[in-house]
């Protein structure tokens, strides 16, 4: 890997365990758990796969489920992988020489030397192999939908382009190919696309939002950049965060017949931020709540826990400490990754205790969720040096 920075490696460390690849994790394959007489989950991949019950916290009530291993798979040692909404696929970042201005698409951003991804399927028998992704250079995107998933190709003469690639593999289709840069893009609930864009000699970025046919900017702040935007869940509002003097926001745009030039309402989340802060806030991750949701999910960087933020009272609701990756399960419920455990525990409620009111540690090691299946079934990863574990949870295993 070519001159991957120090602080990433660091960050890999200490995150990824609980960020980094909670941080940023492709798949891996984990065999099945193991109960031990008190009926833990550790994260052997040799056993049989199980039911097991366990009581919430505080509380009379109890929750079953059932974890078994899927496959594992070689990766870049750092980017999370995007899974498919069905869960029958994950697009895995195979290999990367990515250093961070080549993530952060600066203006001294390089060419990785490599970057190959490969799609795994997960509803088939682990022997099945990856399908291929065409091309030596892509980036795995931050964003998907039933069709494929989004990859960024940085190009010899500066430029960066944003393509969308089949769950079946092969040549990526480019949606944005200019001679400009491009980055960080996201697909909405209805087919649309928000991302960032630059000059090739510029610095700020503004946000560029496609609607069918039409293209809207939202130009960069006063002595700003945009980062990162995103839909909510609901496709009611556009999230971007703003970074201008050492100042990270979180920004929230209604989206109507058109979307708002300046953000409704915005929240400050660090005085002292740069651009690698706002891209490791929003890379833990993978999915938001219900499709009734309006609120933005991050890694807050002072709280350093995932945090629910509402744009209609501007309050922020947050994990419990040390969680460092979070999907939202149900209204009620979120599944918390922290470098000992993966737990379910009753969602945060805004501006209310620090601590989970109701919790249960569902396997005593470090297990990172990236996705829900079908019916009560998510996809957890365990990164390793090299290699993911992918497996399966059953948050509602049939009786037996």
């Amino acid at each position: 890997m070519r001159n991957q920075p120090h602080e990433l490696r660091r960050v890999r460390r200490s995150l990824t365990v609980t960020l980094l690849v909670a941080l940023l994790c492709v798949s891996t394959s984990i065999g099945c758990a193991s109960g031990s007489p008190a009926g833990k989950i550790t994260g052997d991949t040799s056993a049989a796969e199980q039911s097991v019950t366990k009581p919430f916290s505080n509380s009379d009530t109890r929750i079953r489920f059932q974890f078994a291993h899927i496959r594992t798979v070689e990766y870049d040692g750092f980017a999370l992988p995007i899974l498919s909404p069905d869960g029958c696929w994950a697009a895995v970042q195979i290999s990367s020489a990515a250093d961070w201005p080549t993530l952060l698409a600066s203006v001294d951003g390089g060419v990785p030397d490599a970057g190959r991804i490969a799609i795994s399927p997960l509803c088939a028998d682990a022997s099945t192999p990856l399908l291929a992704v065409a091309g030596s250079d892509l980036l795995i995107g931050r964003s998907c939908d039933s069709q494929g998933f989004l990859v960024e190709s940085p190009r010899l003469d500066g430029a960066r382009w944003i393509g969308k690639v089949s769950w079946q593999g092969g040549e990526p289709t480019w949606l944005i190919a200019d001679e400009d840069v491009n980055a960080f893009a996201s697909l909405g609930p209805t087919g649309e696309i928000a991302w960032c864009h630059r000059r090739r000699n510029v610095e700020k970025f503004s946000i560029l939002v496609k609607r069918g046919d039409v293209i809207q900017e939202i130009p960069p702040p006063q002595d700003g950049s945009w980062l990162t935007p995103s839909f909510s869940s609901d496709g009611k509002f556009l999230y971007a965060f703003r970074l201008r003097d050492g100042v990270l926001a979180a920004c929230a745009f209604p989206i109507s017949q058109t979307i708002s030039m300046t953000p409704i309402i915005s929240i400050d989340l660090s005085w002292r931020a740069d651009a690698r802060m706002a891209y490791q806030t929003v890379i833990p991750l993978r999915t938001g709540g219900e499709s009734s949701d309006q609120r933005l999910y991050f890694f807050h960087p002072r709280f350093s826990r995932m945090a629910i933020w509402n744009p209609l009272n501007n309050r922020i609701a947050l994990t419990s400490p040390s969680c460092s990756a979070a999907m939202a399960i149900s209204s009620t419920q979120i599944v918390t990754t922290s470098t000992k455990q993966l737990s379910v525990e009753s969602a945060p409620v805004e501006g209310g205790s620090k601590d989970a009111a109701q919790s249960t540690a569902i396997i005593e090691s470090l297990w990172i969720p990236i996705g829900r299946g079908t019916r009560s079934v998510i996809l957890v990863v365990q990164p390793g040096r090299s290699t993911l574990n992918i497996a399966r949870i059953d948050l509602d295993p049939p009786e037996k």
